[in-house]
């Protein structure tokens, strides 16, 4: 009788044991639930409290062009101090960025390659894509061109466009084109009706990845205009820009800056300088992205 009292206070001890594990672990799932929508939270705060001090970066540096308006031409970095935040604002005019719509396929296979981090081979192949998904026939050109039948071989449903595109956006849809590639290149990307870089307009970190040069697009820009291109007339990517300024263009304005949660934020916007009556403002933007995340601009700000 009393062995068999103490098996059931054994048992009902071993129950007890395992229902406090299972509410133990209930608990900790409420508590990492909790701490995860906490942490959720905290970063949306953050993003709004950057956006609000980015618009406003965006703004001055907007205005700062419509009082230059020789500055609107050129890559330039501005820094400011609003309150207690230290924001970057890069101006990068049309004209220093690739053109997909006219840019040759050395140049498309060279921005694949030194920007995107493709092989030789690859980029050549993406390039030829490229080409393909906006030229106005059916046929494929280049090495691994695709046109409609072999999007359709692939299961897309989005076929090639056969014409320029408007919205830079749809090279997304290109046959071999990943969404973590585009993130890559797109900062680069422009619609400005020039096969070649204007070399005063293009970013510095553009131009090293081009010319194989770290450094060298500081140097480009701390020099005259008249001796820019000497530095790279001599070597292979001399063919990718030129020291002709475009006329005119949009720009695009980007601001960073790091808040006290140590994340970094963006935000930009494409601008048109031209004057508008019908404008609220004595520019007209074109577009304007959401604040997200950037990713090490330190590098970027200091090439």
């Amino acid at each position: 009788m009393i062995r068999g009292r103490k098996h059931h206070a054994g048992t009902a001890l071993v129950l007890v044991l395992w229902l406090v594990a299972a509410l133990s672990l209930v608990v900790l799932a409420g508590a990492h639930g909790v701490r995860q929508q906490t942490q959720r939270v905290a970063v949306d705060l953050d993003r709004l409290r950057a956006e609000a001090v980015l618009d406003a970066a965006l703004q001055l540096g907007v205005q700062r062009l419509m009082a230059d308006r020789g500055a609107a031409s050129q890559f330039r970095m501005l820094r400011m101090q609003l309150g207690q935040n230290a924001v970057s604002v890069e101006i990068l005019p049309s004209g220093g960025l690739v053109d997909v719509n006219v840019a040759s396929e050395a140049l498309l296979g060279a921005l694949l390659q030194k920007v995107g981090g493709l092989a030789p081979g690859e980029a050549a192949i993406l390039a030829s894509r490229i080409r393909d998904f906006i030229d106005p026939d059916d046929t494929p050109g280049g090495v691994g061109g695709a046109e409609a039948p072999q999007y359709r071989a692939a299961g897309r449903q989005i076929m090639p466009r056969n014409a320029a595109l408007d919205d830079l956006s749809e090279l997304r849809a290109v046959l071999g084109m990943t969404p973590e590639l585009y993130e890559i290149i797109s900062p680069y990307l422009g619609i400005n009706g020039q096969q070649r870089i204007d070399i005063g307009s293009a970013p510095p970190a553009l131009i090293d990845a081009l010319s194989g040069q770290p450094g060298l697009g500081a140097r480009v820009h701390s020099s005259p205009p008249e001796m820019r291109t000497g530095a790279l007339l001599s070597g292979a990517a001399a063919e990718f820009f030129t020291s002709a300024r475009a006329s005119g263009g949009a720009v695009k304005v980007r601001a960073f800056m790091k808040t006290d949660g140590e994340r970094w934020w963006q935000r930009e916007a494409w601008v048109d300088l031209s004057e508008r009556p019908d404008s609220l403002t004595p520019w007209t933007t074109l577009s304007l992205e959401p604040t997200r995340r950037a990713n090490k601009p330190e590098q970027e700000f200091n090439p």
